[in-house]
C-alpha cells in the first residue's frame, strides 16, 4: 500500500485561509518556538502551505511581526472609569497589559529586539499610560519607565515559570501599588 503524501500549497478547495487562521497560528508557532525559529517557511509548513501563501496573506517577516504584535495589542483594554483616581487607572491599565505580555512573551521579546514593532497599538499604549502617569507624579517620565520595566519583568518571569511555578497571587499588585506611592 501506498501512503500518498499531501503536497504543500493553496488549501484545499472549500478551505479558503483567512488571515485570521495564519495569525492565530503564527502566534501559537512563535510562542513555541521563540524568536529564533519562527518565520515565514515555518509558519508556511505549519500551516501545510507554500511560503508564497504565507507572504499572499501577511506580506514579509516584518509586515508578518507587525500583523502579530496588532493582533495582541490591538484589541482594546477594558477602560477604567474615568471616575477613578489617575493611580488606580494605571493599575488597571497595567494589570490588563501584564495580562499580555505574560500570554505572549516571545512576542514581547521580539518587540524588544526590534524597534521598528513598537508602534500603532503599543505606543497608544504607551502614550495613554504616560498620560495618566502625568496626572499625579512630578517626574512623570522616570515613574513610568520603571512602572513599564516593573510590569515587563514580572509577565516575563511568570510566562517563563511555566505552569508549574509557585502561585504569586497579588505580588505584582502589591508592588505596583509600592511603586505608585
Amino acid at each position: 500500500m501506498t501512503e500518498t503524501r499531501k503536497r504543500s500549497g493553496r488549501p484545499a478547495a472549500g478551505h479558503a485561509l483567512s488571515l485570521d487562521q495564519v495569525l492565530d497560528a503564527g502566534l501559537e508557532l512563535l510562542e513555541e518556538l521563540g524568536a529564533q525559529g519562527f518565520g515565514i517557511r515555518a509558519l508556511a509548513r505549519k500551516l501545510a502551505i507554500t511560503p508564497m501563501s504565507v507572504i499572499y496573506h501577511v506580506g514579509d517577516q516584518q509586515q508578518l511581526m507587525q500583523l502579530l504584535v496588532e493582533r495582541v495589542h490591538g484589541e482594546p483594554l477594558e477602560e477604567p472609569a474615568e471616575s477613578m483616581p489617575a493611580v488606580l487607572r494605571v493599575q488597571v491599565l497595567l494589570g490588563h497589559y501584564m495580562a499580555r505580555v505574560r500570554r505572549y512573551p516571545a512576542l514581547t521579546l521580539c518587540v524588544f529586539g526590534d524597534p521598528r514593532l513598537f508602534g500603532g497599538s503599543l505606543s497608544a499604549f504607551s502614550e495613554r499610560l504616560r498620560h495618566e502617569v502625568r496626572q499625579f507624579d512630578a517626574e512623570p517620565e522616570l515613574l513610568f519607565d520603571l512602572l513599564v520595566d516593573y510590569t515587563h519583568g514580572h509577565a516575563l518571569a511568570l510566562a517563563l515559570a511555566g505552569e508549574g511555578a509557585p502561585p504569586l497571587a497579588g505580588a505584582f499588585e502589591a508592588g505596583l501599588r509600592r511603586l505608585l506611592r
